[in-house]
């Protein structure tokens, strides 16, 4: 019977105070999370990321940065950030180097290939500047933290050759269709191997995925800090003679790998790892080669 009263007495409510009950109700012992919060737009980076949204996260990242620059998320962001511009670039300069090869195998589609290879330049130029750029925030990083944490879920979804950039490689030219689904496969699997590449699992997925399972992955510094500097060197020869041939932008890349390389071996001598070590001289000897060749031209 007090059960049966008390129906009677909600139907009695007006309509807006019943709905407010019955929302306080369902909502009770759970966290509303605001969509203006940090928390949430990290989250939407994420399942961007996850749905091979690349640019939409870059720009979710960039928005944390600015809304919420002293939040814990953006600590996160920062480190995703990296990430997702390395992964762009290395896809990009993949493009370009297949429709190079393409290029220098046919005469009847030479011009169409070679537009469209430097069209993929400028796509790397502008993800390496901006890798470059928020590679800035480490370097300057004067703080007394050891480690990094890259918070995000490996994709599920493995990427299969791609049988289409074999045939711009031979000189065939794709429709605008296909060549969107031959850059979206490309992004895919560069994002994969960028992202095995920085939680130590470079040329080796299913260990990146298991290294990723928890959602996160903790890194040292110094490690991070090679590794940033190595993916600088890589994004350098965009800015090369074979390709976009800027100077400025080529030193400019060249000094900050060399920024990162002496600052991992000042940490290395803080916080000793012989693997890490060996990236960090590997990383060294590269730029003093660089810098010879350099000097003779």
């Amino acid at each position: 019977m007090s059960n049966f009263f008390s129906t009677q007495r909600m139907l009695k409510l007006p309509l807006c105070l019943m709905g407010m009950m019955l929302a306080m109700s369902c909502g009770s012992g759970k966290t509303q999370v605001s969509k203006n919060s940090p928390e949430y737009i990290y989250s939407q980076a994420k399942e961007a990321m996850a749905e091979v949204k690349y640019e939409k996260a870059i720009s979710l990242t960039n928005d944390i940065l600015q809304k919420f620059p002293d939040s814990d998320y953006a600590a996160k962001a920062r480190i995703l950030r990296v990430v997702l511009l390395a992964g762009l670039s290395s896809a990009y300069r993949d493009m370009a180097e297949a429709y190079l090869a393409g290029f220098e195998k046919s005469i009847q589609n030479a011009g169409k290939l070679r537009s469209v290879a430097f069209d993929y330049y400028r796509k790397q130029k502008n993800a390496a500047l901006g890798f470059s750029e928020a590679c800035d925030y480490f370097l300057k990083d004067g703080s007394a933290r050891k480690t990094y944490v890259l918070e995000c879920d490996f994709p599920t979804r493995e990427v299969a050759h791609n049988k289409r950039l074999d045939e711009v490689r031979e000189g065939g030219v794709l429709d605008g269709e296909q060549r969107r689904a031959a850059e979206e496969h490309e992004v895919w699997d560069g994002m994969l191997n960028t992202l095995s590449f920085f939680v130590g699992a470079a040329g080796d997925r299913p260990k990146a995925k298991k290294l990723l399972e928890s959602g996160s992955k903790t890194m040292d510094r110094p490690e991070f800090i090679v590794r940033l500097g190595r993916t600088l060197l890589d994004n350098q020869k965009v800015f090369g003679r074979q390709a976009l041939n800027d100077v400025q932008q080529y030193r400019q890349l060249y000094e900050r790998a060399l920024q990162c390389s002496e600052l991992s071996q000042k940490l290395l001598k803080e916080s000793p790892s012989p693997e890490t070590q060996a990236m960090a001289d590997n990383l060294k000897t590269e730029l003093e080669s660089l810098e010879k060749k350099g000097k003779k031209s």
